[in-house]
C-alpha cells in the first residue's frame, strides 16, 4: 500500500465517521435536523419545579389529617393544634422523625403513629409543608425556614426512632420562635 492510498483511506474513514455523527445527531436530537442541530449545544434538563407546601401536604399528610386539617378519630387535627401553633422545633422534629404513642390535641387523646418524613423530604420541602400547615386551617403561626429544619436534622442526625410526647416536652424551645402572626 502506497503512502497516497493510506492518506486516502484515512480521509475516507474520517469522512465516514463525520457522516455517522451527523446521522446520529439527526436521529437522536429531539425535534431537529442534522443541519440545524449539528453545532448546537445540548442543554441540561430543567430541574423539576419545587413543590409547594400545599402540594406536599396533599400527597403526604392529607390521608391521615384530612384535606382541611380536621383529623380523624385516630389522627389529630392540625387546625387549631397546640403542636402546630406551638414551638416550631417540636413540629419540625415530628415531621422529620415521626411521632408514636399518645398525643393530646385540644383536650382529646390520639394514638395514630406519624411516619418519619425526613428521609423522603428535603429541608426546603419540610419547611414548606410546615409553613403551609401553620398558615392554613385557621392557623396563623409564623413560617418555618429550611435553615431551622437543617438545624433540627443535624442536631438529631443519628435518631432512628419516632419521637414520643415526653421526649419532645424535654426539648428546650426558643420562645421567640413560636407564636402567631
Amino acid at each position: 500500500m502506497t503512502e497516497k492510498q493510506t492518506t486516502h483511506d484515512a480521509r475516507a474513514r474520517r469522512a465516514a465517521l463525520l457522516v455517522a455523527a451527523i446521522v446520529a445527531t439527526a436521529l437522536f436530537v429531539p425535534n431537529g435536523s442534522a443541519g440545524a442541530q449539528a453545532g448546537a449545544q445540548v442543554l441540561p434538563a430543567k430541574p423539576a419545579p419545587a413543590r409547594t407546601g400545599a402540594q406536599i401536604f396533599s400527597s403526604t399528610c392529607a390521608a391521615c389529617h384530612q384535606a382541611q386539617g380536621e383529623g380523624t378519630d385516630r389522627y389529630p387535627p392540625l387546625a387549631g393544634s397546640e403542636w402546630v401553633n406551638g414551638a416550631e422545633s417540636r413540629m419540625v422534629r415530628i415531621i422529620l422523625h415521626g411521632l408514636t404513642g399518645d398525643v393530646e390535641v385540644q383536650g382529646q387523646v390520639y394514638n395514630g403513629a406519624m411516619p418519619a418524613w425526613g428521609g423522603a423530604l428535603t429541608d426546603a420541602e419540610i419547611a414548606a409543608v410546615a409553613t403551609y400547615i401553620r398558615a392554613s386551617f385557621g392557623n396563623q403561626s409564623l413560617p418555618i425556614t429550611a435553615a431551622t429544619v437543617a438545624q433540627a436534622r443535624a442536631a438529631h442526625a443519628g435518631r432512628t426512632t419516632p419521637w414520643t410526647v415526653p421526649e419532645l416536652l424535654l426539648i428546650k424551645v426558643d420562645e421567640k420562635a413560636q407564636g402567631t402572626r
